[in-house]
């Protein structure tokens, strides 16, 4: 029964080829897009010809078919290749010319089209080369060459209508690699680095020589924290064109990220060593400096910065931080003074000098700065948090968190600002299942999404969810922190704690183990830098800035 049923499928299968061939046949004329056609079904023919006899009436057909309609379409072929060998020799007027003459006797025919097109974009007139490309698919929906011209077209012109184009190729060619770089950057753009990566690993061999794609596929290996991997992409990038700054400075951030601080300062240093000095660059390597201890060149390279930059904004905030980061406030305030009479009217100076007043008890004067920066610009990010941060020291902790809200209501897309608000609304203990534990949580969450590399952000969610039992939840968080930095104690700390509670316990010696190594270098480090490091306020603030002393 089987083989029967199998023999008379193959039976209808030749009927149905015999029948349009027959209506082929017996039309007018057989034009171009009709010969597509017919090959498709000479090759269903060829596949089923030697199984079943009845297959022997379309080969009759097809041969009646070939001589009379033969007889009466003009050929095509020397056409395409005249207007081919223009293409070639980049002739694009001359292949227009022919494809215009052409297509008075073909008018159908997809190749003539399609060609057309090409010459149309070798002209620069991409429009127009996409609507000969399109004319090309209405006449024959899945032809490559034409899918592959409009795609192109599209793309160069910047828009992610080529997506559909470029998802027909890739039904008939899914490992293309040209058609996946522009999907791959197409994604980029929307932001969707996971499908982005996809796309550009299987156009490796296409982008190797394409510093944007690079760049992109590297900004997105960086975006989704696979650090590692991006190093090795922008290392390529930057073999491309070893004299392009913004290479350079992104495989430096990337070895950063990777917690390759050697190397990082390395790649940064043709371009902190020039002058004109690169700002990006030297804020990088004085952060990196920081974080190393080396205190002192970091405030040497934010201090030359603002003597060559004295209205970079930037570079006042980031010696601000260090200042406060060294329990040096009023050297802080002093730079940022300098900075306030270049410009008077920076609200961001004013804020970030309020914060550094209420270190040192000022907080009257911190309030007037806060009051200044909001009165030059309403929407400055961190207003609320800085003046949420004052009554918090000053233990009003309902007026701050009352600030705090107000901050992140006006600034829902900045994750330090969800990450503090979260943090004030812990300090207030509420339990869960309480509206406030709720909105803490939420806000916690959003802060990790907005920025997957606040490592605190994660740390208070692992503290959040063990203060409620919730081990599973509060050992991702800890993991996740220790993703972004394997230093982090307090992640250690928290997953030691929670695994100890779910009986994990074969895990805990090996962590605790790292945990002593972290604590025991960092009391090290903090006793070094307290001992050797004091910044200091110089006799002249505007021109030397500050300096360090052991």
């Amino acid at each position: 029964m089987l083989l029967q049923s199998r023999k008379q499928g193959r039976s209808a299968r030749c009927e149905i080829i015999t029948r349009v061939l027959a209506i082929i046949c017996i039309r007018d004329k057989v034009d171009e897009s009709d010969w597509i056609g017919i090959e498709v079904l000479i090759r269903l023919w060829v596949s089923m010809m030697h199984k079943n006899s009845c297959c022997a009436i379309s080969v009759l057909l097809l041969a009646v078919c070939a001589q009379f309609s033969l007889a009466q379409m003009p050929p095509a072929q020397a056409e395409v290749g005249k207007i081919s060998d223009a293409l070639r020799s980049r002739k694009f007027d001359e292949a227009l010319t022919l494809s215009q003459t052409a297509l008075v006797t073909h008018p159908r025919d997809v190749r003539i089209w399609t060609l057309r097109g090409m010459a149309t974009a070798g002209t620069g007139n991409l429009p127009l080369a996409l609507s000969a490309y399109q004319h090309a698919l209405n006449l024959v929906p899945t032809y490559l060459p034409a899918l592959e011209g409009a795609a192109q077209s599209e793309f160069q012109m910047g828009h992610d209508a080529a997506r559909p184009f470029l998802l027909k190729v890739l039904a008939q060619l899914p490992d293309d690699p040209t058609s996946n770089s522009m999907l791959g950057v197409l994604d980029y753009r929307k932001g969707n680095c996971a499908d982005a990566i996809i796309h550009f690993e299987k156009a490796a061999g296409v982008i190797a020589t394409q510093p944007t794609a690079l760049s992109e596929y590297g900004a997105c290996l960086a975006i989704l924290i696979r650090d590692q991997d991006a190093v090795s992409v922008f290392a390529e990038a930057l073999a491309l064109d070893p004299n392009k700054k913004e290479a350079r400075y992104n495989l430096a951030l990337a070895q950063w990220n990777a917690h390759d601080a050697e190397g990082s300062l390395a790649t940064l240093q043709p371009l902190v060593e020039p002058n004109p000095i690169d700002k990006d660059a030297s804020m990088l390597a004085a952060e990196i400096l920081e974080s190393k201890g080396d205190t002192a060149r970091a405030v040497e390279l934010l201090r030359n910065l603002i003597l060559a930059n004295p209205k970079d904004v930037a570079a006042y905030l980031q010696f601000a931080i260090v200042s406060y980061d060294h329990t040096s406030p009023q050297v802080g305030i002093d730079i940022l003074n300098a900075g306030l009479t270049q410009m008077p009217r920076e609200p961001r100076l004013y804020l970030v000098r309020g914060i550094l007043q209420t270190q040192i008890g000022e907080f009257a004067h911190a309030a007037e700065d806060f009051e200044t920066a909001g009165r030059i610009d309403p929407e400055l990010s961190f207003l609320g948090v800085a003046e949420g941060l004052v009554k918090s020291q000053q233990h009003n902790s309902a007026e701050a968190l009352t600030e705090f809200r107000a901050a992140a209501k006006a600034h829902p897309n900045d994750a330090y600002v969800q990450y503090l608000l979260a943090q004030a609304l812990q300090q207030e203990g509420k339990p869960q299942g309480s509206p406030e534990y709720e909105e803490e949580v939420k806000a916690a969450t959003l802060a990790v999404k907005l920025d997957p590399r606040l490592v605190a952000a994660y740390d208070l969610l692992s503290s959040i969810y063990f203060e409620n039992g919730q081990m599973d939840l509060a050992i991702k968080q800890s993991r996740d922190a220790l993703a972004v930095d394997t230093t982090d104690q307090q992640a250690i700390y928290h997953l030691i704690l929670a695994l100890r509670k779910t009986g994990q316990k074969d895990q805990i010696p090996v962590l605790l183990k790292r945990l002593v190594e972290l604590r025991a270098n960092s009391q090290t480090d903090q006793t070094t830098s307290a001992k050797r490091y004091r910044l200091y306020e110089s006799q002249a603030p505007a021109a030397t800035a500050a300096s360090s002393t052991p």
